[in-house]
């Protein structure tokens, strides 16, 4: 398990909270995997960089590919327990205003033309600088598949999800309809285990997690918007990812003095970041380098900081193409991620010797 620091008990203590009314979470980051933008075949690559002792010279370098977030470490949301399905009895079916209802049994879900796609996830109960976000290769198929054979009437206008753990929310019509929404049934080139959503999950761009059940059983059609679990509680209907952007290293309160790498990732759903900005003290914005991966992937970002003795604060801002850009700052341990998500700036607090 990784060294408790003062950063990591406040992002723990954090998750811990949201958790309690997100139904989120986190797993213990240990390593991580990279691999290249295709989102296929990720290969074993050097973890984040072990946290300098005092005194020492840094030898941590930004990872120079798109940092692939293991199974094992990948977080979780649920609403209960996770569901136990039985792959010979399940049965996905899609109904409602349709022309052709279908019920489709886990052999015919893939049977569908499938890909393989990098997506990354975030929970809308993600603290600034939380680990409630995680980024994998998907094996699935397009929604679109399903929709040219169902034939979705007119007088749709949203969709209502149903999962085998008694979850349902629902979304406007646009969102599900996109061609890049996927159900998948694979992650990391293995079946889906139960806490991520066997046999069957989907991914739609630019929402949180929350509107996008885990052991989906029910897709209907519908006439009006219906609020879910989360919504009945007061977490925002529409649930759109907000732009972020989270300062992975350093990543211990204690740095060596002298040549560091800050680098992080950057989120905004369907939005491309543009920019990553990095603030030392009450220093001027600079901009960091950004390497960027397939279309909805985080963009990971670095830039070179000559650290001076003593104590410093961190601060990270980012930029996506509609032209936003985070301007606010956090200003408690949720940081105002209730009810519809953060996109507060993140600091950290690091001490230079």
């Amino acid at each position: 398990m990784d060294k408790l620091t003062r950063r990591g008990f406040l992002i723990g203590a954090g998750s811990a909270a949201i958790a309690l009314i997100a139904g989120c979470v986190p797993a213990v980051r240990t390593n991580v995997q990279t691999t290249t933008e295709s989102g296929v075949g990720a290969t074993a690559a050097p973890s984040l960089g072990p946290t300098p002792t005092p005194g020492a010279k840094s030898a941590v370098s930004a990872p120079d590919k798109i940092i692939i977030t293991p199974t094992a470490e990948f977080y979780e949301q649920s609403y209960s327990e996770t569901a136990a399905v039985d792959p010979a009895e399940y049965t996905l079916t899609v109904d409602g205003l349709v022309d052709t209802p279908l019920k489709l049994k886990l052999d015919d879900v893939k049977a569908l033309p499938s890909e393989t796609f990098m997506r990354t996830l975030e929970c809308i109960g993600n603290p600034v600088g939380g680990p409630l976000i995680g980024n994998t290769n998907w094996k699935g198929f397009r929604i679109s598949d399903l929709l040219s054979r169902t034939r979705v009437q007119s007088k749709a206008t949203h969709a209502r999800f149903e999962a085998a753990d008694g979850y349902f929310t629902s979304v406007e019509l646009k969102w599900l309809s996109q061609p890049d929404t996927l159900l998948v049934y694979e992650m990391n080139g293995e079946p889906l285990p139960p806490a991520h959503g066997f046999p069957l999950r989907i991914l739609m761009p630019g929402l949180y997690g929350q509107k996008m059940p885990k052991w989906i059983t029910h897709i209907e059609f519908i006439d009006h918007a219906q609020a879910g679990i989360w919504e009945e509680q007061g977490w925002s209907y529409t649930a759109s990812v907000k732009t972020n952007s989270i300062v992975r290293y350093p990543e211990s309160d204690n740095i060596s003095a002298g040549p560091q790498v800050i680098y992080g990732v950057a989120f905004a759903g369907d939005r491309e970041i543009t920019d990553v900005e990095v603030q030392v003290d009450d220093g001027e914005w600079r901009k960091a380098q950004l390497l960027k991966g397939p279309q909805y992937v985080w963009t990971q970002w670095a830039i070179e900081w000559n650290a001076a003795p003593g104590r410093h604060t961190l601060s990270a801002r980012a930029s996506d193409a509609t032209g936003f850009t985070q301007s606010e700052r956090a200003s408690g341990l949720l940081s105002g991620s209730f009810p519809a998500g953060t996109d507060a700036i993140h600091s950290v607090l690091v001490s230079a010797a």
